[in-house]
């Protein structure tokens, strides 16, 4: 005859090993809030000889806020990971020399090499999954290493190039004068050739002030260009930001 009892017993001993456990798990995760300020912007790759001199650059509003957690593996090794939402934005002007670009003047589309200024504008919303190995040495810091994933919710890139000339196709081709007013100069919008995920690496540092509250610095640099493989009407840009900020933390 079956024992009931005994098998009730022992299912018994199994589920409140288990909720231990997970009670356990649950109570060692670290979770926090945070909110950050991002400085940098969408840049090339090489700071090459054609960028000849920024005449201004205006990094706009850009701000971080997300919810994290580390999950630890043994007292000092972490995983690191959750959600952030990320407004970024720029307004930079250079002055370039034998820059590729692809522009519109009045109805006319143009491709060639440009000698002058060009101004972009980039605006973006991303929602953002990093994947960090996290390193805690003591009770306040935290190092973190990994990479992140991200997918643009809204994307913008606009500008116009100014005051100078094109040689249409080639370095020694047909010269066109570009002004600085509407209809004079060479207009671009490639918002529709911008990627819609992007990736790329990420480290930040962590430091825990008080009880609850504590500061961070992020550095990520996108491994993925800001546009798609096949597009090539400018230079190939990268997003990279430095972002500090405070986090509060939950448990």
């Amino acid at each position: 005859m079956v024992d009931i009892k005994k098998y009730i017993s022992i299912l018994f001993l199994f589920a409140t090993t288990a909720m231990g456990i997970h009670a356990t798990v649950l109570d060692s995760i670290r979770a926090d809030a945070r909110l950050g300020y991002a400085l940098g912007g969408t840049l090339p790759t090489h700071l090459d000889n054609k960028i000849r001199h920024i005449n201004s650059f205006n990094p706009g509003f850009n701000f971080t806020v997300s919810a994290e957690a580390s999950y630890p593996l043994n007292p000092h090794w972490a995983i690191h990971s959750g959600l952030r939402f990320e407004l970024g934005s720029m307004d930079v002007d250079s002055r370039v020399k034998n820059y590729d670009i692809e522009v519109v003047r009045g109805e006319e589309s143009l491709d060639g090499i440009f000698n002058g200024n060009v101004r972009i504008k980039t605006a973006q919303r991303r929602i953002t999954l990093p994947i960090q190995a996290a390193y805690t040495p003591n009770d306040r810091w935290q190092l973190r290493g990994g990479f992140f994933m991200g997918w643009l919710t809204n994307r913008r890139f606009w500008g116009w190039a100014y005051d100078g000339y094109l040689r249409e196709g080639t370095p020694v081709g047909a010269k066109i004068v570009m002004g600085t007013e509407p209809g004079e100069r060479g207009d671009f919008d490639f918002d529709s050739n911008m990627r819609h995920m992007q990736w790329g690496i990420d480290v930040g540092a962590d430091f825990q002030f008080h009880r609850r509250w504590g500061a961070f610095a992020e550095l990520t640099y996108g491994l993925s260009g800001l546009f798609k493989s096949d597009f090539h009407a400018v230079e190939t840009l990268r997003p990279m930001y430095g972002t500090l900020g405070i986090f509060y933390r939950f448990k």
